[in-house]
């Protein structure tokens, strides 16, 4: 019973964490666990196992298991290569992670009847079973790491916080159990485990342990491959210790020779595949321009501090562990500077990503969870600071880390309810609903405006917006005049030479200083009674370093009637822009080659 000890309260505050997180995952268990980015991560093994198609010859099988269990609004999850072949857009790594539980669901579902399609129910509960299984290890082998330099008592504290005071338990158990964020937590507390066990003992197995886990990580998420400084640097803190760490190296070379080739061989299958599907060793499955890494204007400062999903106002108790950085080098140096260095090329990387909010599918900054198990050193050494303190202090910093605990809590509670909003927050709003459990219709004004998934949009309440014009061309100059016209004396001549018209061409920082706009396109189009080809496009988009992104048109339909002028209208909201400098483009296409004409094109801007 020796579990059961006052020693050992950390073991059963982890088996009641992780109790909480099996409980609130059945009681908000979705319909469909295969959705969005999820349905991407996943396509590798239906698609290998159950329709033997890897190489989506026909995406057919893909739109069908989409309608049928409704998993996604696009199917964004699969791209285009260079070649023309299709792939899909993420990396492997988490078909890893799933495929015992995939093989297990596959049995069942071919035992009971149930579709064998990958997605029916058998499936659905093996794998989320299996994520639970990931996430809960997790917890275990993280609470065995902290042991190693943590009393028992500052272990727990540390748990209680990373698991109910960060956005952890939010995504483990209601919101993304099957996304990478836990599981790779769950990999870091293994690599942590494994490099703090070969520093001691020098043994192959644990060098095998690290190459496999870095390797894992690297292919569930590339950019995480800063994981390797963590036992790359380890007990390195100055020009001696730096000297015995090579020392070490060199005596067990066939360790490093090794822990490499295992890594490489984790990450294999990802780069055959790639080399197979789209003729590239190197793919790059990120094709459109209006997202990326841009690595030398990183949104740091609104990744930590903005309302709408900052990392630091949605998680704030996390703060003590930045401070405790200093608590870590004055008492263990051997750690500092991995962990440091980790951090912050880690911090980097996550919040040079264009989109750096991470779109809706979390409450706080979710891609922050994997560093948890490292930011957790630093917090136990400021903890183990102010256990040291006066009993005024310890009061007051134990009172302050409650308060955040029941705060973050109830955060995630109305980020589940809808009251905070998933991308949509700004400071007057989080103000507006702090502590409320219901949303004041007239507090939604304060939101930031609603972005649809749909391929149409409408600006509604004009009233609301002030007009301005863009661009105006009545085509009235004499080298258009004698030629049919919708008003006035001319108009544009559209043909096989002629097949642009003339364009709206404007940086978003000369179009508005306001978060978004509208842009509002109108044009009248005479297509002969004898025209046969394909009819005219109007076009608005977006370009970033000339690459189209947030491309939308619009065409006649069939029932045009040919041999008079006709209007083509399109309302478009301004996409969130990679950059200021991206440009605006509106324009006429013409895709035939006999002749049509265009007259009276306005383009208008409405900002609120």
């Amino acid at each position: 019973m020796k579990y059961f000890s006052e020693k050992n309260n950390s073991f059963i505050i982890t088996i009641l964490l992780a109790t909480l997180i099996v409980v609130f995952r059945f009681i908000t268990l979705p319909d469909n666990m295969f959705t969005w980015d999820v349905f991407g991560y996943y396509l590798y093994l239906p698609a290998e196992f159950i329709f033997h198609d890897i190489s989506f010859s026909s995406v057919e099988w893909v739109k069908q298991l989409n309608e049928q269990y409704d998993c996604t609004a696009t199917i964004y999850q699969l791209v285009l290569a260079p070649n023309g072949n299709i792939a899909i857009k993420y990396t492997m790594g988490l078909s890893f992670v799933y495929a015992p539980f995939f093989f297990i669901g596959y049995i069942i579902a071919s035992i009971t009847g149930f579709p064998v399609d990958g997605l029916s129910a058998p499936f659905q509960y093996s794998i989320t079973i299996g994520g639970l299984i990931w996430i809960i290890a997790g917890l275990f082998i993280f609470r065995k790491v902290l042991l190693n330099y943590f009393s028992d008592k500052i272990t727990s504290i540390i748990l209680l916080i990373i698991v109910a005071g960060t956005n952890f338990f939010h995504l483990a158990a209601i919101d993304g159990t099957l996304l990478s964020h836990n599981i790779l937590f769950t990999l870091f507390a293994i690599l942590l485990w494994s490099t703090i066990i070969w520093h001691k003992k020098q043994k192959l197995k644990y060098a095998i342990i690290i190459g496999l886990t870095t390797g894992l990580i690297t292919l569930i998420r590339p950019s995480a491959i800063v994981c390797v400084l963590i036992p790359l640097l380890w007990n390195v803190y100055d020009k001696n210790s730096l000297k015995e760490k090579l020392i070490i190296i060199k005596n067990n070379f066939s360790h490093l020779a090794i822990l490499i080739l295992c890594g490489l061989l984790v990450v294999s299958p990802q780069l055959i595949y790639w080399k197979l599907t789209t003729g590239q060793l190197f793919f790059n499955s990120y094709p459109n321009p209006g997202e990326g890494l841009d690595l030398f204007s990183p949104y740091t400062a609104k990744f930590l501090f903005s309302f709408r999903k900052g990392w630091f106002i949605y998680t704030p108790v996390m703060i003590f562990s930045i401070i405790g950085f200093y608590n870590l080098y004055k008492h263990n140096k051997k750690m500092f500077y991995p962990f440091l260095l980790f951090f912050i090329f880690s911090l980097w990387i996550i919040s040079s990503w264009s989109c750096w909010w991470y779109a809706g599918g979390s409450f706080s900054a979710r891609s922050m969870i994997p560093s948890y198990s490292v930011l957790a050193f630093p917090l136990g050494y400021f903890i183990k600071n102010i256990l040291d303190k006066k009993r005024i202090l310890k009061i007051l910093f134990f009172t302050i880390i409650f308060l955040l605990l029941i705060l973050n809590l109830f955060q995630s509670w109305q980020f589940n309810k809808g009251i905070i909003k998933k991308e949509r927050m700004t400071r007057e709003y989080y103000f507006a609903v702090f502590g409320k459990t219901t949303v004041d219709k007239n507090d939604e004004k304060f939101l930031l405006v609603e972005r649809s998934v749909e391929s149409t949009e409408q600006l509604e309440n004009e009233e609301r917006f002030s007009k301005s014009l863009l661009g105006f061309w009545n085509f009235e100059e004499k080298k258009y005049h004698d030629t049919i016209s919708f008003s006035g004396n001319g108009s544009f001549k559209m043909n096989k030479l002629k097949n642009f018209s003339p364009t709206v061409n404007i940086k978003y920082k000369d179009l508005t200083e306001n978060y978004y706009a509208w842009i509002r396109a109108n044009v009248n189009v005479y297509i002969p009674e004898n025209y046969s080809e394909a009819m005219p496009v109007l076009v608005i988009t977006f370009q970033h370093k000339g690459k189209n992104y947030k491309y939308r048109t619009t065409t006649f339909e069939e029932d045009i009637t040919k041999g008079q002028w006709n209007s083509l209208s399109l309302d478009y909201l301004t996409p969130e822009v990679r950059s200021k400098k991206d440009n605006l483009m509106v324009y006429i296409w013409h895709r035939g080659k006999s002749n049509i004409f265009i007259d009276d094109f306005e383009v208008d801007v409405f900002e609120e």
